[in-house]
């Protein structure tokens, strides 16, 4: 039913609403949790990168000084001007000048493993002592980076300023270290003559800080102590394939990385811009798994407060449907019994809001529709049903227009003779009984029955609409009223004959008589002569004039009677009789 089809759909609508507003606003609350962090990260790596910075300048300039002061010393210009320059005594020189810039440790005779220097020459090559010198071991882990150990030193030569940058040389044992690089010329203070380079690298203290796990990626592989091994070789595979896509040595990195089922975010930060090192990134690791939580424990109490919502919109929704379903059930019952024709139906009005409103005008609209059928039933009965259709869609108005028709009229015959000593009542009830029949028959052939005049009836063929084939209707009309009438007699307590004339051509049709009452009629020419034919015509026969045969063609059989006088007529009028349709002998 409708009441519970709307109430189903009102429910369906509120709990549509309800979630849609809860994921509306959880997906909102999500992307700021999650813009929230992503602030935090960015923020947290930038205050990384400026702390390593910090700590790196902190670190290294003193260091830088007291080399600048060693590539000053008289004794290292003479030995690289010398033609045939002997490697082992520029490192002996070289590790006198460097010792105080080593840890306590490492101030022997031979520099560690970890800490080294090298000289290149005034071309940028580098200068290797023999394998018989004792310094030999700090510099083998060189070798396989001699070529950015050279490329570096002929940049530093060119620019004639220090560079700080990092390498990851070998070490004895076979493993990679990476090295805090300091690449100082060396320039004769009198000539201002590059002689070469002095190289010095430190192995790289542990950049994680405030517990954020990070490292140095260089050259396809990450160095750092807090983050385990495996994680550490995805992040610098990942990191190569984020350079490969985006392009050489971009100053600031951001991606998202998977392993073993949970997602890091990584932010990376340029430590080298403007050198000849290779690239190098400072790399922070960020877990999301503190983002998924607060967005789980978000979806939870989003869940709860739109559970809590639904139940409560529901509920609502129930009792507002609970006071709007029975006015509308009265609606579609009052709307119903419209429809099958009782406009008597009233709805109670039960408040003076929009329902109350709808009520009362259902009920208005109601009694509209009782006084419209009642005065089209007392139109039907006083005026045709195709004039009246027309006159109520206010087609037809006062005055008239030239129309081709036909026109019937149909009478009884020796009707004063019959009804004189007949009661009234009777005479009423013959009448009744006839016209009901001969009306039927006239819509049947799409006709409008124009009037009644006592025993006669006139019917109009082709206005108010005309089907094309007026006369043939007129004609058929005539001989079925000829069947109808015979089918009477046969069980009707009277006997009754009629005589039947039709005429075809040209007359005005409209409404005719004042403002105030009208009749739709048809006057002319043509309607006297069908009138004066029917007086002529003989009991049970029907009389049509030249136009009415000649438009009726070979379709009925009819024969030629002679030429009448007929009254209103200068000239005689000529005449045929239409035959019944199962006749063909026009005398049988």
């Amino acid at each position: 039913m409708m009441p519970k089809n709307f109430r189903t759909k009102l429910l369906l609508a509120m709990m549509l609403l309800v979630i849609s507003v809860t994921v509306t606003a959880l997906l909102v609350m999500e992307e700021q949790v999650r813009a929230s962090y992503e602030r935090l990260f960015q923020e947290t790596s930038a205050v990384q990168f400026k702390s390593f910075l910090s700590q790196r300048e902190t670190r290294l300039d003193p260091v830088r000084e007291q080399i600048l002061n060693v590539v000053r010393s008289p004794r290292l210009f003479a030995l690289m001007e010398e033609s045939d320059l002997e490697p082992g005594d520029l490192y002996r020189v070289g590790l006198d000048q460097l010792r105080e810039l080593l840890p306590a440790s490492q101030r022997g005779e031979k520099l560690s493993q970890t800490a080294f220097f090298v000289f290149l020459n005034s071309r940028g090559e580098m200068i290797l002592p023999s394998s018989t010198n004792t310094v030999n071991a700090s510099i083998q882990g060189l070798r396989p980076a001699r070529h950015f150990m050279e490329t570096i030193g002929k940049f530093a030569l060119t620019n004639r300023t220090q560079h700080i940058g990092y390498l990851a040389p070998e070490v004895a044992a076979g493993g990679i270290t990476l090295r805090e690089m300091v690449f100082t010329p060396i320039i004769h203070q009198v000539s201002q003559q590059a002689l070469g380079v002095l190289a010095l690298g430190f192995p790289l203290p542990d950049s994680s800080r405030d517990g954020v796990p990070s490292g140095i990626w260089l050259d396809g592989q990450l160095y750092s102590s807090s983050i385990p091994g495996s994680l550490r070789i995805r992040l610098g595979d990942e990191m190569a394939n984020q350079l490969r896509k985006i392009g050489p040595r971009p100053q600031t990195l951001g991606y998202t990385v998977n392993d073993a089922g949970a997602t890091f975010q990584v932010y990376a930060q340029m430590l080298n811009m403007d050198t000849a090192f290779p690239p190098t990134y400072q790399i922070c690791l960020f877990s999301l798994a503190g983002v998924k939580e607060s967005n789980s424990n978000l979806r939870r109490k989003m869940l709860l407060f739109g559970s809590a919502a639904m139940m409560g919109a529901l509920a609502l929704s129930y009792l507002l449907s609970l006071g709007l379903s029975g006015p509308i059930q009265e609606v579609v019952k009052g709307t119903t019994e419209i429809e099958r024709g009782n406009y008597t139906v009233q709805l109670p009005v039960r408040s003076r809001d929009e329902i109350g409103q709808l009520a009362v005008s259902f009920n208005r609209m109601a009694e509209g529709l009782a006084l419209k059928e009642k005065y089209r039933s007392v139109l039907n009965m006083v005026t045709d049903k195709g004039v009246a259709e027309e006159l109520m869609n206010g087609k037809l108005a006062l005055g008239g227009e030239l129309r081709d028709i036909s026109v019937l009229f149909c009478d009884i015959r020796g009707f004063t003779a019959l009804t004189e000593h007949m009661p009234p009542t009777e005479v009423i009830q013959l009448l009744n009984e006839h016209m009901t029949v001969l009306t039927r028959v006239v819509y049947e052939c799409d006709g409008v029955v124009d009037k009644f005049v006592g025993d006669l009836v006139m019917a109009v063929f082709g206005v108010p609409k005309s089907t094309g084939n007026d006369a043939s209707n007129a004609a058929r009309c005539a001989q079925r009223m000829i069947e109808e009438r015979h089918h009477l007699n046969s069980v009707s307590r009277h006997s009754i004959a009629i005589g039947i004339g039709i005429a075809s051509g040209q007359a005005v049709a409209g409404c005719m008589g004042s403002a105030d009452r009208l009749n739709y009629t048809v006057l002319g020419e043509r309607v006297n002569l069908a009138s004066r034919l029917c007086s002529s015509a003989k009991r049970m026969e029907i009389i049509v004039d030249l136009t009415t045969r000649e438009r009726l063609g070979n379709a009925f059989k009819v024969s030629a009677l002679p030429a009448l006088t007929l009254k209103g007529f200068n000239q005689p009028v000529p005449a045929f009789q239409l035959l019944p349709a199962a006749t063909t002998d026009p005398h049988a």
